[in-house]
C-alpha cells in the first residue's frame, strides 16, 4: 500500500499545526503538506496529483475560498476525501459543502471531530 498524503489548507498556523498533529497521531506514516491559502494550495497541487485527504478552511486571504477550491478539487482528485473545517457556520456554507459531497466540520478543531473522517481513507 502506498503512503497516503494530506494537504491542510488554512490561514491559521495554529490550526494547521493542530490538524497536522491529529493526522500524524492517527496515521504516523502519512505525508502532510500545508498551505496558508487556497491560492498557495493551487501552486502545490501540480506536483502532488496523489493527495488522499484535503482539509480546507473556508475564509482565507487570496482570491479563492475553501469551497471554491473544493469544487475545483472534485474533478482532479475524485477519490480523495475533502473536508471543510471552518468557523463559518452559515447554512449556505453547510449546504454548499453538502451539495459538493464534502464533509463539514465546525471549529474549534478536536480530534473527536477529525478522526472519524480519517477512518475510511
Amino acid at each position: 500500500m502506498s503512503q497516503k498524503k494530506a494537504l491542510v489548507v488554512d490561514d491559521s498556523t495554529v490550526t494547521r499545526l493542530m490538524i497536522r498533529k491529529i493526522i500524524s497521531e492517527k496515521h504516523p506514516n502519512w505525508e502532510i503538506l500545508e498551505a496558508d491559502s487556497a491560492d498557495k494550495a493551487n501552486l502545490i497541487l501540480p506536483d502532488h496529483p496523489d493527495i488522499d485527504f484535503f482539509s480546507l478552511d473556508q475564509n482565507m486571504p487570496g482570491t479563492i475560498s475553501g469551497l471554491d477550491l473544493a469544487e475545483n478539487l472534485k474533478s482532479s482528485y475524485q477519490n480523495a476525501k475533502i473536508v471543510l473545517i471552518t468557523a463559518n457556520i452559515q447554512d449556505s456554507i453547510k449546504n454548499k459543502a453538502k451539495n459538493l459531497g464534502i464533509d463539514f466540520i465546525e471549529k474549534p478543531i478536536t480530534a473527536d471531530k477529525i478522526i472519524p473522517v480519517l477512518e475510511n481513507i
